[in-house]
């Protein structure tokens, strides 16, 4: 008696599970194709092209330390063809220390097909820095937007 109230118990709990299996049917597609990747140069990246599709972001990542007076400022950038994307965010190294080094990071978008030169340069920042100026450091990228 024993076995085959067993088989029905089984069976019932069997049946009930299948109710609840998943609906089949296409399988659901993104509603936005994937962007490109973000991409990523460095000072290694000074004098070189960089080639983008319409809308893939561009991050700009140089060194910096704000204590010396000095910082990285736009100097030259097509918008139309290359936008850039709020304020630079400064990001202290791992043993960060106020007004230690760092790296600057400028995010730009590619906005229309063309070509632009991107320059950035080190300007004065402080009083003490513009009295005593250096010569400039420079960064220069040719990006091609396609």
């Amino acid at each position: 008696m024993r076995t085959p109230l067993l088989m029905i118990a089984f069976g019932a709990a069997l049946a009930a599970g299948a109710t609840t299996a998943a609906a089949t049917g296409p399988v659901p597609t993104l509603a936005a194709p994937i962007a490109d990747p973000v991409v990523v140069v460095g000072v290694d990246g000074n004098g070189q092209a960089q080639a983008l599709t319409v809308g893939q972001e561009l991050a700009v990542a140089l060194p910096e330390s704000p204590s010396t007076g000095y910082a990285w400022q736009l100097r030259e950038a097509d918008q139309n063809v290359l936008r850039q994307e709020g304020e630079p965010q400064f990001k202290p190294d791992a043993a960060f220390t106020p007004g230690g080094p760092g790296t600057t990071v400028w995010t730009f978008t590619a906005a229309t097909a063309g070509t632009t030169k991107l320059t950035l340069a080190t300007a004065p920042t402080q009083p003490w820095a513009q009295a005593t100026p250096q010569p400039p450091q420079q960064f220069t990228l040719t990006v091609t937007v396609r």
